[in-house]
């Protein structure tokens, strides 16, 4: 596949193609040569671009359903986990007041009362 690199500013590349099309491929420090030869087949015209589809023409307005995932429930172990913890606050307080190896017993004793299942 011919194409050729005509701008690189900063964490862009824009490259064209053979047939005068070009695209912008992101870039970063973690992009490998062969990373960046896939990037350009990806967004390499396509020989069935003029492909014809009943379902889509030109004006079409429409709206898309968006789908509800709902987030998956904490266990039940570590929300009894977390409610004993209490909040942020409450366990500066109890090793300003008790102790750094006051909190980390304290903890130990928590996790022992509520264990991960394996």
């Amino acid at each position: 596949m011919d194409y050729k690199i005509t701008a690189r500013d900063g964490t862009k590349a824009t490259i064209e193609y053979a047939d005068g099309s070009w695209a912008e491929l992101d870039i970063n420090s973690t992009t490998t040569k062969s990373h960046f030869e896939q990037m350009v087949k990806d967004f390499a015209p396509k020989s069935d671009a003029d492909v014809t589809v009943d379902w889509l023409s030109v004006g079409d307005k429409t709206t898309t359903e968006e789908e509800v995932v709902e987030p998956p429930s904490d266990p039940d172990w570590l929300i009894a986990r977390l409610t004993a913890y209490g909040t942020h606050a409450e366990q500066i307080e109890y090793i300003t007041e008790n102790g750094i190896a006051a909190w980390q017993s304290k903890v130990a004793e928590i996790k022992t009362a509520n264990p991960k299942p394996a």
